[in-house]
């Protein structure tokens, strides 16, 4: 059993742990932080194995003459929507610690481990070596907006179709949907993204109207702390779930930096962190960490620092759920 089947097994048993408790179902959002569905103008509209066809994206227009199977990538978190839709890429860039697959990549897709391990190394993302990626003769190149200038679009199109998705974690659904729509393979996502919104739908029904319990979601490294707002990765994903923000986390837009002095702006009856090792003092070593109401409680989690706050995708999405899954097994109120 790979770990992706192990973290959805993990879910549904939660889930359905809590369902003799449940309370009333809070309603959806009526303008969800994180988009469900492409734009009118987004993706191809062909049927799942129609080829050629012409893919509206986030710099332009590409045409796809046949269903690619040789894809690089070129924006990190882009493996783990690839890998859940099947496809290995053939290269791809190093991330912040120099490699090519993250650790919740490498284990929940285990299965693939041969394959994974013959993907090519294509340098920094910021700077791809661009001689590599044009001896892989890929079939469909993928990056995200934020990675990009018109001038490295124009060189990577000379190599192959390039498909440029939006990025910046909070897009992590339509980005899922645009990179299936190039693969040919948007049922398959488009099923994927409908069971995660049953079983985040299905963890929300448990909290009584504003009795959600908050949740903080913070990184740190060795230059700043960081909060996430709600229109985050990690956010929307709590969203999903019906869990509360704090105050101090529902400010416009992704993330914010905040000095030692405000760490109190970190705190909600439950913390999830997540750092490197050596950056991780600069958090929990702070005078004011223990007097967090979250960490006195003992409701402080420690979590991936590449699942939660680096790499937005459907595995990514799953760790990020089935955790907040757990923690509702505490903070539900005892019968």
């Amino acid at each position: 059993m790979t770990f992706y089947r192990c973290r959805r097994s993990i879910l549904a048993l939660l889930l359905c742990g809590l369902a003799a408790g449940a309370g009333a179902a809070n309603k959806a959002p009526a303008k969800p932080a994180a988009p469900r569905k492409l734009a009118a103008d987004l993706g191809s509209g062909a049927a799942d194995g129609v080829f050629p066809r012409t893919v509206a994206h986030y710099q332009g227009k590409t045409v796809l003459v046949r269903q690619p199977l040789r894809v690089a990538v070129l924006s990190t978190g882009q493996n783990d929507g690839l890998l859940t839709l099947g496809l290995v890429p053939v290269g791809t860039t190093r991330d912040d610690q120099g490699r090519l697959y993250a650790d919740y990549l490498a284990q929940g897709f285990a299965s693939q481990q041969a394959a994974m391990r013959r993907t090519a190394d294509l340098g920094v993302r910021s700077a791809p070596d661009l001689e590599v990626l044009a001896a892989l003769r890929p079939d469909l190149i993928l990056v995200n907006k934020a990675m990009l200038t018109p001038q490295m679009h124009a060189l990577y199109q000379r190599i192959a179709p390039t498909v440029v998705t939006r990025g910046n974690g909070v897009n992590w659904k339509i980005d899922f949907l645009l990179l299936a729509d190039a693969l040919g393979r948007s049922e398959q996502a488009r099923a994927w993204l409908k069971q995660y919104h049953s079983d985040a739908g299905a963890l929300a029904q448990h909290w009584p109207a504003d009795t959600a319990p908050s949740v903080s979601f913070v990184q740190a490294n060795a230059q700043r702390n960081r909060i996430m707002g709600v229109r985050s990765f990690t956010g929307s994903i709590a969203e999903d779930a019906g869990l509360q923000r704090p105050p101090s986390q529902r400010f416009v837009g992704n993330s914010q930096d905040i000095s030692g002095e405000l760490l109190d702006q970190a705190d909600a009856d439950w913390i999830f962190y997540a750092a490197r090792d050596k950056s991780l003092p600069g958090l929990t070593g702070s005078p004011l960490w223990p007097r967090l109401r979250g960490a006195a409680q003992g409701h402080a989690v420690r979590v991936g620092l590449d699942p939660f706050y680096l790499n937005a995708g459907p595995l990514a999405a799953r760790t990020v759920l089935s955790a907040l899954a757990r923690t509702a097994t505490t903070a539900l109120p005892n019968p």
